[in-house]
C-alpha cells in the first residue's frame, strides 16, 4: 500500500534519480501515474497502491474518497467494458480503468487491479488510510519481489511476509536518504541488542554487510543446549565478508558471551564431534569441529565443519579459516570495522531507544554480492547501488525504524582495508604475483605456489632457479585453457592453472636469459608468440606449443645483448616486433624477424623498455633515459624528445602507459623525491599531476577502481607502499609496510594489491 499526496511529482522519485538511466520499476510506475491522473488531477489526492504484476511488471492503483466530476462524466456516456461483482468497470483511457464502490472511486493501470480493489473492500479486508505517509503491507512484499530476487534475501523476504503488520514511514528523503517510520501493529517489544558502534571492534573491516538481531534460546533437546546455555547471551551477530573468492562460504556469526567461561564447553563440543584441525593464530585457539548443519539454530542451513575461536566477550564461528582470522586480525591487530571509513560516516539514527535488531551495509564492498540474490537486474540495482556509499537501518524495541544511507559524493576517500595476511613457511624468491585465477609466489626450497585468492594452496610447482619478471597469461587449445608463461636463467616454462606443464615445456634455452619474457597473442587466443633474450645476444621465439616461431629461431639481427623484455603489438593487420639493444639502438622487426627498416640510434642511455603503444590514432614508442629525457619514435622511424625531468635528483626511472585515457598514453617519470606525470591536452604536451612521499620509489604500478586511476608506489629503501591518487594525495591507509613490489587486480570495480612483509603475504583492498 502506498500513499503519499504531499509528493506532487513522482512517489518513487528516489529510485527514479538514483540511476544514470531511469529503472524499470520507476519508469513503469511514472507512466502509470501520469495516465491516471492525466484523466483527472483529483486523484492525486487519493490512497495509492503500487504492485508488481509479474516479473519486472508494475502497476499502480488509487482509490478516492468523494465525487470526481471529469470521471463521473466519462462513465456516464460509455458502456462498461465489464462487470465484477456487481460493479461497472469502465476503460477510461489509454491502461486507465475506473469504477464506482459506494462513495469511493477506484482506478488501475490494468482492469484486474480494479478487480482486486473491489474484491477486498466486498469481503472488508483490507483498511486503506488516507494520510500523508507511505504505508507498506510487510505480508506483501514476497508477492511484490517474486521473480526479482532469490537466496537469502528472498528467505528473509518470506520472514517479514509472515508478520501481520504494515509498515508506515513518516520521512522519506532528506539530504542523504532518511527513511523512518514505525511498524503496526508491534506486538512484540523484541529483547535489545548492542548498537553497532559496540560491535565493531570484533568485525573485520572487510565486511559487505552485518546484522545483529536477538538470538531464540536454544530448547533443551537440541545438542548444543549442554554446551551454550550456561553461557550464550541474548544476541548474534551476522557478518558476510567481502573477501576475494566464493562468498558462499565467507559467512560469520558471532555468539556473545553473557557469563562463564566458554572455552570449556568448547572442548567438550570439540570431543564430543570430532576435530578436523587444531591450530593457534594471533595467540588464539582455533579449532574446526567436524559436522554437517552445525548452528542450523543460529544461520539457516547452518554451518559444514565450521571454525570456532573463543575472543572473550563473543564466540566466532565460520566455514571460512580466512573469516574466523579476519575476526582475530581484528582483535589482535585493531583491523576491525572501526577502520572503515564508510563505517564511521554512517551516523545512527534517531530515535536513539534500545535497539532490537540493525543492518549495516557497505555498499562498495557488496556490489559484486547482490548477484547471488537477484534473478534479473530490471531496477538496475548494481549502478543504483554504487551510487551509495553505507547504509544502516534499524528497528528499535517500540517498533520505531529508521533508515539512512549516504551518497558516495559526500564520502571522503575510501581507505584501504587488509583482507588478510598469511604467513609463507619460506622465505620469498620471487614475486608476489596477482591474477584473475589465484595468486603466485616463489618461495625458496619450494618453488612456484599457486593459491587461490583466500590464499589456500592450490599446487606447487618445482622450480629450482629463480623466476626472471611476471609471470604471463596464454591460452591453449585454441582458448579452451588457461596458462602461464614464464622463465627462469636456464629455461622457458608453460603451465596451466592446474599446476600441469604443457609439453614439450620446460624448454631449455640455448643460453642463459637476461630479461624477462614477452609473450603476446599473434591470432587471437590460438597462436601465441614467446620472445626469450639470452646471453649470447640472441633473441628467440617460440609458440605455445614448444616450436620457433619462424625468423626467431633464433633471430641473429640484434648481434648484441638486449637487456630489456621485447615489445610486441598489431596495427592494421601488421605484427611490429621492438627491441632495444644495451648499444642504444632500438631493432623494430617484423613478424619473420626481419628489421622493417634501419635501426633507430638512442640520444642518451636507456633505463626503460620500449615501451611500444599501437592505437588506433596514435602509434609510439617510448624509452626513458638517464638524461631525464624520453625519446619517442613513431613506426615509420622518425623521432623526437620530450624534456621530463632534465634538473633531475639522483637516477630517474620511466613508464609509459595509458593512465589518463585518451588512448595516447601518459608519461611517468620520478626521481629520488618526486613523482611526476606528463601527457597531451589537445596538442599541448604538459604536466599532468606530481606526488612527492618522502622517500625514494623503486617502482610505480597503475590501476584502476570505480574508473578512477591510483598509483601504487613502493620504496625499497624504507621498505613502504603508498597508494597515489591521481588528484596527488595519498590514500587514506597508506603508507603499509612492503618487503616487495606489489601485484595488483582491477576486480568488478575494486583494486586489490598484493604485497610480501618479513615473511608474509598481505592482500589489501583498495
Amino acid at each position: 500500500m502506498l500513499n503519499h499526496p504531499n509528493d506532487k511529482d513522482s512517489f518513487f522519485s528516489i529510485i527514479a534519480t538514483i540511476g544514470n538511466e531511469e529503472s524499470a520499476l520507476a519508469g513503469q510506475l511514472v507512466s502509470g501515474k501520469s495516465a491516471i491522473t492525466g484523466v483527472d488531477s483529483s486523484w492525486l489526492e487519493g490512497v495509492w497502491m503500487v504492485h508488481q504484476l509479474g516479473a519486472g511488471v508494475y502497476g499502480y492503483s488509487v482509490a478516492h474518497a468523494g465525487s470526481i466530476p471529469t470521471v463521473a462524466a466519462l462513465t456516464e456516456s460509455q458502456q462498461p467494458v465489464s462487470v465484477y461483482r456487481g460493479i461497472a468497470i469502465y476503460a477510461l483511457a489509454e491502461g486507465v480503468w475506473a469504477a464506482r464502490y459506494r462513495n469511493l472511486w477506484l482506478c488501475g493501470t490494468q482492469s484486474r487491479l480494479v478487480e482486486a480493489m473491489i474484491g477486498e473492500l466486498k469481503d472488508q479486508r483490507r483498511d486503506w488510510k488516507v494520510g500523508s505517509g507511505v504505508t507498506i503491507q510487510l505480508s506483501n512484499l514476497p508477492a511484490f519481489f517474486s521473480g526479482l530476487v532469490t537466496g537469502g534475501l528472498e528467505d528473509w523476504l518470506q520472514q517479514i511476509g509472515k508478520a501481520e503488520a504494515q509498515l508506515e514511514l513518516t520521512e522519506v528523503g532528506g539530504p542523504h536518504l532518511k527513511i523512518s517510520g514505525h511498524l503496526q501493529p508491534w506486538l512484540s517489544p523484541g529483547s535489545p541488542v548492542p548498537p553497532p558502534a559496540a560491535v565493531a571492534e570484533y568485525l573485520p573491516g572487510a565486511i559487505a554487510w552485518c546484522t545483529a538481531a536477538p538470538v531464540q534460546p536454544l530448547p533443551k533437546e537440541n545438542p548444543l543446549y549442554a554446551h551454550f546455555s550456561e553461557w550464550l547471551g541474548g544476541h548474534q551477530i551476522t557478518a558476510q565478508l567481502a573477501l576475494p573468492g566464493d562468498p558462499a562460504g565467507q559467512q560469520l556469526l558471532l555468539l556473545p558471551v553473557e557469563e562463564g567461561d566458554p572455552a570449556k564447553t568448547m572442548a567438550q563440543l570439540s570431543a564430543a564431534l570430532g576435530v578436523l584441525e587444531s591450530y593457534t593464530y594471533q595467540m588464539f585457539e582455533v579449532r574446526q569441529l567436524l559436522g554437517d548443519q552445525l548452528f542450523s539454530h543460529f544461520v539457516p542451513g547452518g554451518f559444514q565443519n565450521p571454525y570456532i575461536v573463543v575472543l572473550g566477550d563473543y564466540v566466532a564461528l565460520s566455514t571460512s579459516r580466512r573469516a574466523v582470522e579476519q575476526v582475530m586480525n581484528a582483535r589482535a591487530l585493531g583491523l576491525s570495522l572501526l577502520q572503515d571509513e564508510a563505517f564511521n560516516r554512517c551516523s545512527v539514527p534517531v530515535p536513539a531507544q534500545s535497539m532490537t535488531a540493525w543492518w549495516y551495509g557497505n555498499h562498495r564492498r557488496s556490489a559484486r554480492l547482490l548477484e547471488a540474490f537477484l534473478l534479473m537486474d530490471k531496477v538496475g540495482i548494481g549502478a543504483q547501488w554504487l551510487e551509495w556509499e553505507s547504509s544502516l537501518a534499524v528497528l528499535y524495541t517500540d517498533g520505531a525504524v529508521s533508515l539512512e544511507s549516504r551518497r558516495q559524493s559526500e564520502a571522503a576517500a575510501v581507505a584501504s582495508s587488509l583482507v588478510w595476511q598469511l604467513p609463507l613457511d619460506q622465505p620469498l624468491a620471487a614475486g608476489p604475483f596477482l591474477y584473475e585465477e589465484g595468486l603466485l609466489a616463489q618461495e625458496k626450497g619450494t618453488g612456484l605456489v599457486c593459491r587461490d585468492l583466500e590464499g589456500k594452496v592450490r599446487w606447487i610447482y618445482p622450480l629450482a632457479d629463480t623466476l626472471l619478471g611476471e609471470p604471463q597469461l596464454l591460452y591453449l587449445e585454441g582458448g579452451q585453457r588457461s596458462a602461464l608463461a614464464f622463465a627462469d636463467r636456464r629455461r622457458v616454462h608453460v603451465v596451466d592453472w592446474e599446476g600441469n606443464p604443457h609439453p614439450p615445456y620446460p624448454l631449455t634455452l640455448p643460453a642463459p636469459a637476461v630479461a624477462p619474457l614477452t609473450v603476446s597473442a599473434l591470432e587471437g587466443q590460438v597462436v601465441y608468440g614467446i620472445w626469450a633474450s639470452c646471453e649470447d645476444q640472441h633473441l628467440y621465439g617460440y609458440d605455445q606449443e614448444g616450436r620457433f616461431l619462424p625468423g626467431w629461431g633464433p633471430n641473429q639481427m640484434p648481434d648484441t645483448l638486449v637487456p630489456f623484455p621485447v615489445q610486441h603489438a598489431q596495427h592494421h593487420g601488421k605484427d611490429y616486433v621492438v627491441a632495444l639493444s644495451d648499444d642504444r639502438k632500438v631493432y623494430l622487426f617484423d613478424r619473420l624477424g626481419r628489421l622493417r627498416q634501419d635501426t633507430l640510434p638512442l640520444r642518451a642511455a636507456a633505463i626503460s623498455p620500449p615501451y611500444l603503444l599501437a592505437g588506433a590514432e596514435q602509434q609510439r614508442i617510448a624509452v626513458g633515459q638517464a638524461d631525464g629525457y624520453v625519446q619517442v619514435f613513431n613506426l615509420e622511424g622518425q623521432t623526437f624528445r620530450l624534456s621530463l625531468m632534465p634538473n633531475h635528483r639522483g637516477a630517474v626511472q620511466f613508464q609509459f602507459e595509458d593512465m589518463v585515457g585518451d588512448a595516447r598514453g601518459d608519461y611517468l617519470m620520478w626521481d629520488a623525491s618526486t613523482l611526476r606525470l606528463f601527457g597531451y591536452k589537445g596538442t599541448d604536451f604538459q604536466e599532468v599531476q606530481s606526488w612527492s612521499v618522502g622517500a625514494p620509489l623503486s617502482s610505480v604500478r597503475y590501476g584502476a577502481r570505480q574508473g578512477e586511476g591510483v598509483l601504487l608506489g613502493f620504496s625499497a629503501a624504507t621498505r613502504r607502499l603508498w597508494a597515489l591518487s591521481m588528484n596527488g594525495e595519498v590514500l587514506p591507509g597508506f603508507p603499509v609496510a612492503a618487503d616487495a613490489p606489489p601485484s595488483i587486480l582491477s576486480q568488478q570495480g575494486r583494486l586489490l594489491a598484493l604485497c610480501y612483509y618479513e615473511g608474509s603475504l598481505y592482500l589489501y583492498e583498495l
